[in-house]
């Protein structure tokens, strides 16, 4: 699999700021991740054979298995990321989120990527509200150093 990845950094020769215009990664945890999938695959696998077994029905087995696979449709499904000038754009196979860089007001690094809050404060609700950007294999100082000339500029 081929990492997209572009970036383009200009520097203004009147203020001597340097401005990034884009940059732009895709993530599929399935993929990079093969040891947890197989781990995964393998748990969902007994797991739904139980069911079956446990209640003789393909019906249940169908409703069980979206149920259990439905919400980690983040883990199956690529992202795409996409920091651009004015917006953040993440898309994924029926899925895509633009917000733009001023709705958000704080961010929170980890170790997987950086939880974009429209929060000035920590709150209960931003796990909710925010986006959450993957790293995936890409540079995880390019993308916080990206977001942090963003959401700074934007002050």
């Amino acid at each position: 699999m081929q990492e997209e990845h572009k970036t383009v950094v200009e520097t203004d020769s009147l203020s001597g700021h340097i401005h990034a215009r884009e940059i732009s990664w895709r993530v599929h945890p399935l993929v990079e991740n093969w040891k947890r999938s197989v781990l995964l695959m393998l748990f969902l696998f007994f797991i739904l054979l139980f069911i079956y077994f446990g209640f003789q029905s393909i019906v249940v087995l169908l409703l069980s298995a979206i149920l259990l696979v439905g919400p980690l449709y983040k883990y199956f499904l690529p992202f795409h990321y996409c920091c651009g000038i004015e917006n953040l754009i993440v898309t994924a196979c029926c899925y895509k989120l633009e917000r733009p860089w001023s709705m958000f007001r704080s961010y929170y690094v980890d170790k997987n990527g950086v939880l974009l809050s429209p929060f000035a404060k920590p709150t209960r609700l931003e796990n909710f509200r925010g986006v959450y950007v993957r790293f995936g294999k890409h540079p995880p100082e390019e993308v916080v150093n990206y977001i942090r000339l963003k959401l700074n500029s934007e002050s």
